[in-house]
């Protein structure tokens, strides 16, 4: 007879015991194990250095209270309390004592409360992560900025980059479209979308006429990703599309956003001459006209061919298959993730390690956050495209009950600790203060090895910054240090009790950059890639990890998170590894390349084709 425990001492593996004991033990470790981990200590800490380091940016998103059309009970939006008349044929809203024209109260009520967006880039190809915030309209000051990462730990506001821009802010997202070594922005906003060229002077040009020479539609865009789905070697750009205020069935109660129809999302094909041609009908992913927030391209079924997965909110969520000639196939239904609540953020990584790749998607209150494991991606209903089926896990159940009472926005899937395990990370915030204060705690769960999550919200130092209306969250070793940061957007919307009382808050809009200090001798390896005849930026490549028996994957994708950017380099936890055994990189292009016996503890910048690595 043998028990082995992982490092939470939770069983691992069981030899000749009788049934009845096995099923007594996971009875006491299901909930009480969970119980007694939800204050574990751990290695894992982190402190809020946003203000030592010089970021100053503060989110513009006043209004007047939400509860007058959001919801009046709990985590279910009624929109009850909210009076509708007609006035020479056109519809109005009721506003306190003024009426409003949707237009008008659209802008006031609904559309700042989803911002705002993030991004890390090394936008001046110095080597570290500059961090670019999204802002909405508002004071004079309320604009998009830049803040420089000097290199030293602190940042600098660079505030002549070009892209400040006016807009209505929702997300940001970052790629090198135009292959010429340096990463441009793409912001979207309500009502347009802006593409902004990397002058590789530290400044930006909008260039987004050119890109795109379709008229640009006037329209409420959320999240974007970027990939190579036709592997041309230039990346490609989807766009999701949100509520379309004109569309909303008679005889509805006006409940938001579930009343009102949703837009078309958007694929754009790169020509590769600088601009971008909408390829959306031909291959089929509009997405039938859901209210969409955000979206991935993954190659989930592992065919070389990158997919599709957009979170909704309130309609089904949708995953489109590549099938390599330029048109998708929707499996939303038979893939396990058509679930229809509130769907927001996205995570992608190897959970339980067995190779492949897993989502975390984040939804609205009361409907909790989804863990999905890809269990089969193999099989085929064609006998030629390849299934991609996942199963939701409940056996994490702190996740399922402490995110049910959150609103979860930002996430993501990240070694935290370099244990050889991915981390999980929800960023939280209220849309409104019917139910009580609209700012909420972050959260934060140590994976116990075999793909299960512990509660380390409180002991980690997460909720040290306190209750803040928080959006998106994005990862970068800022420092290079080895471990990973995290920078939380909030919303600048005015914080109150549910009583309609307004509350005085010295951080309202105000983001938290959670500096991972962690104390670990866990070794580490990151890896920047650089394509020449996949995409510049080697979206859609794949990275291997051996040491010993530690086989780690991860992807390099965007669109993950929140209408969000996370930095362009994979990180790996090596637990206590002297070396990498080998590293193993499959290109967009097809092209496979291996390289082996690595030091650890060090960052390394692989080009496609050439026979060694650099390290940075």
């Amino acid at each position: 007879m043998h028990i082995l425990f992982n490092k939470f001492g939770r069983l691992k593996q069981v030899g000749l015991l009788p049934l009845v004991i096995i099923v007594l033990f996971r009875t006491i470790d299901g909930e009480g194990q969970n119980k007694l981990l939800s204050n574990l200590s751990t290695q894992i800490r982190f402190s809020n250095v946003q203000q030592q380091v010089g970021i100053d940016f503060v989110h513009y998103a006043p209004r007047p209270r939400w509860c007058e059309i959001g919801p009046t009970v709990q985590g279910a939006a009624t929109n009850e309390g909210l009076k509708r008349v007609f006035l020479e044929e056109r519809e109005f809203w009721q506003s306190g004592n003024n009426l409003l024209t949707l237009e008008e109260f659209a802008h006031i009520h609904l559309i700042k409360m989803n911002g705002s967006g993030a991004a890390w880039l090394d936008y001046d190809c110095d080597g570290d992560w500059d961090l670019y915030l999204v802002n909405c309209q508002g004071e004079v000051n309320s604009i998009n900025t830049l803040y420089e990462n000097l290199g030293d730990g602190t940042f600098y506001k660079n505030e002549r980059c070009g892209a400040e821009n006016l807009g209505e802010g929702m997300a940001a997202s970052v790629a090198d479209y135009n292959n010429d070594g340096y990463p441009d922005l793409f912001v979207t906003n309500f009502g347009n979308f802006c593409l902004y060229k990397n002058n590789r002077d530290k400044t930006f040009t909008d260039v987004t006429k050119v890109a795109f020479p379709e008229d640009q539609k006037d329209w409420w865009y959320g999240g974007a990703t970027w990939g190579d789905y036709d592997r041309d070697g230039d990346l490609d750009l989807y766009v999701a599309a949100y509520v379309d205020f004109s569309s909303r069935p008679e005889n509805t109660s006006l409940r938001f956003p579930m009343d009102f129809g949703g837009l078309p999302n958007i694929l754009f094909q790169n020509n590769g001459d600088g601009t971008f041609a909408d390829v959306t009908k031909t291959a089929g992913v509009g997405d039938a006209t859901r209210k969409s927030m955000n979206a991935t391209f993954c190659d989930f079924n592992q065919d070389a061919w990158p997919d599709i997965f957009v979170t909704n909110d309130t309609d089904a969520n949708g995953l489109y298959l590549n099938k390599g000639n330029g048109t998708f196939k929707p499996f939303s239904g038979p893939s396990g993730l058509s679930t229809t609540d509130g769907s927001m953020g996205i995570a992608v990584g190897d959970v339980n390690r067995d190779g492949r790749f897993d989502i975390v998607y984040t939804n609205y209150a009361a409907e909790v956050n989804v863990v999905a494991q890809l269990i089969d991606n193999q099989s085929s209903n064609d006998g030629q495209l390849r299934n991609a089926v996942f199963v939701h896990d409940f056996d994490s159940s702190l996740v399922h009950k402490l995110s049910w009472p959150m609103v979860s926005w930002g996430t993501g899937l990240y070694d935290l600790d370099n244990d050889g395990d991915l981390d999980l990370f929800f960023a939280n915030g209220h849309l409104n203060a019917v139910s009580g204060d609209n700012r909420q705690l972050n959260l934060l769960f140590e994976n116990d090895g075999d793909g299960r999550f512990f509660d380390i919200s409180e002991v980690s130092g997460i909720w040290d910054s306190g209750k803040r209306i928080h959006r998106s969250a994005i990862f970068a070793d800022y420092d290079n240090d080895g471990l990973v940061d995290i920078y939380v957007s909030n919303n600048g919307q005015q914080v109150e009790d549910g009583k309609g009382n307004t509350i005085a808050d010295s951080v309202q809009g105000v983001g938290v950059l959670y500096h991972n200090e962690s104390k670990t001798d866990n070794r580490w390896l990151k890896v920047r890639l650089e394509g020449t005849k996949s995409n510049r930026d080697a979206y859609g490549a794949e990275v291997k990890v051996i040491t010993g028996d530690l086989m780690l994957i991860q992807p390099l994708i965007s669109g993950t998170s929140y209408f969000s950017a996370n930095a362009k380099e994979l990180y790996f936890g090596l637990r206590m590894s002297d070396r990498i055994d080998r590293l193993e990189i499959k290109w967009p292009s097809g092209m496979i390349q291996t390289f082996d016996n690595i030091k650890n503890n060090q960052t390394l910048l692989v080009i496609e084709g050439k026979t060694d690595f650099q390290v940075l």
